[in-house]
């Protein structure tokens, strides 16, 4: 009689069965606890790092902002120190508080005499630093420190000194709330954490199935292993460890979680706004008007980006240049600069029956692409920027449009098209393009 034939004639024991079934129950909890457990440490440890990458990220935007903000105010200011115009210095602070997370903006002459401040009763004070204030960075001629106010606001301070010939004449100080800062980030982190949360359970799911398949694996290799001895007359007993080879007791995948290199590629949208007849307006009106309009144009269209989510990446003469997409899982950034564009639009004209003319005549260009965004050196500068072809394609699209008027590239009308009326526009030939360019001027919302 043959091995199998002896082997499949005698019956397995009530006790064997249960020792193979407690087996096979042991052998894949132990599977699934430990890929469970590895799952959640994966997870885990990803969301930290994103997390820690958002809150970076969103409090660099904000601080790049601040700087921006500064320069403006140090540009505009040369003038007005010189010829000790305490007017034109407040007309140019003075609608910074209106914008979400300044808490003020004050200009200090070469003695350090308040010469302008978003709150008046502090003019023609000296300006100190208190006491608990803590300097964190100083990068070229921007200084930052840190303090708190006596109203308990805690404050990230930037000063750079307003300099003509090589000397100092005064000093521009902007304080962004620090408090409002963190419950920003903590907001957007909440928000992330809802993105994050799904995921990680569609994971856990998927390792549990994992889990369960391997150890399915395993129980048919053991019992081939136990019919192959059976079939070679070896009457090995169903217990576990009692069969050859070994397996392996690491299933870990080491997985790459370097932080984002100094420059990236990022999806993002750009919104070029420009005034239309600038050169001819300002021939027409005297310097500190055309000042006045320009810093409430400026103000006006800072905020209509910064409520939508985007934020300034620079002011070039009368243009103001916004990006939308650089925070991590933000997938509708092309519908947030359009609507960002139409509100712009809506704020500027009911403005402009104010007497600000230059408002009813600002056009809007928006395309969207994949930009190269970092910090450029210089021995001089040190600056987060973005690089790319959307920059020159909102460039153009805002040459085309006339006053008060939103021209669309295709790729974000047909991504928005959902919830706009839009007409296209002739075909054009750009140069260093195989065929015509394609964009749409907007007509309305639906």
């Amino acid at each position: 009689m043959s091995a199998i034939k002896q082997f499949s004639d005698k019956p397995i024991s009530a006790p064997q069965r249960g020792k193979r079934s407690s087996s096979r129950r042991s052998r894949f909890l132990e599977i699934s606890a430990v890929t469970i457990l590895l799952t959640l440490l994966t997870v885990m440890v990803f969301s930290f790092f994103i997390i820690k990458w958002n809150r970076e990220t969103l409090y660099q935007e904000r601080a790049k902002k601040g700087k921006i903000v500064l320069s403006h105010f140090v540009n505009n200011a040369i003038l007005p120190l010189l010829g000790d115009d305490t007017l034109l210095l407040n007309m140019l602070v003075k609608g910074t508080k209106s914008m979400d997370g300044f808490e003020y903006a004050l200009i200090v002459d070469s003695k350090n005499i308040v010469k302008a401040h978003t709150d008046p009763t502090k003019i023609g004070t000296a300006f100190n630093e208190p006491g608990n204030s803590q300097e964190l960075a100083q990068n070229t001629n921007i200084r930052q420190v840190k303090y708190t106010l006596p109203s308990g606001t805690s404050v990230l301070n930037f000063s750079r000194p307003v300099t003509y010939m090589d000397k100092i004449v005064g000093t521009v100080h902007l304080g962004l709330s620090l408090d409002f800062i963190n419950a920003m980030i903590k907001k957007e982190n909440l928000s992330l954490v809802r993105k994050i949360i799904p995921w990680g359970l569609f994971a856990l799911v998927m390792a549990i199935g994992a889990a369960f398949l391997l150890n399915k694996r395993l129980t048919r290799s053991l019992d081939r292993s136990l019919w192959a001895e059976a079939d070679t007359g070896q009457g090995q007993s169903f217990q576990r460890g009692s069969f050859p080879g070994k397996t392996s007791d690491s299933f870990i995948n080491t997985a790459n979680m370097e932080g984002p290199p100094g420059v990236a590629r990022n999806h993002v949208t750009v919104l070029f706004a420009g005034v239309k007849g600038f050169k001819a307006y300002g021939n027409t009106k005297g310097v500190e008007e055309v000042l006045n309009d320009l810093n409430e144009y400026f103000n006006l269209a800072t905020n209509c980006i910064m409520e939508h989510g985007g934020y300034i990446d620079k002011f070039l003469g009368d243009a103001v240049v916004g990006v939308f997409g650089s925070s991590p899982l933000q997938t509708d950034h092309i519908e947030k600069a359009v609507r960002s564009a139409i509100a712009m639009v809506k704020v500027l004209q009911k403005a402009s029956e104010n007497g600000n003319q230059l408002l009813g005549q600002v056009g809007i260009g928006v395309s969207s692409g994949v930009v190269l965004s970092g910090h450029i050196d210089t021995p001089d500068l040190k600056e987060y920027t973005s690089i790319g072809e959307s920059f020159k394609e909102a460039y153009l699209l805002n040459v085309m449009a006339g006053p008060g008027e939103i021209i669309l590239s295709k790729e974000v009308y047909q991504t928005v098209k959902g919830f706009v009326a839009a007409e296209p526009l002739p075909p054009r030939e750009i140069m260093q393009r195989t065929g015509p360019w394609e964009n749409f001027r907007l007509r309305q919302t639906r």
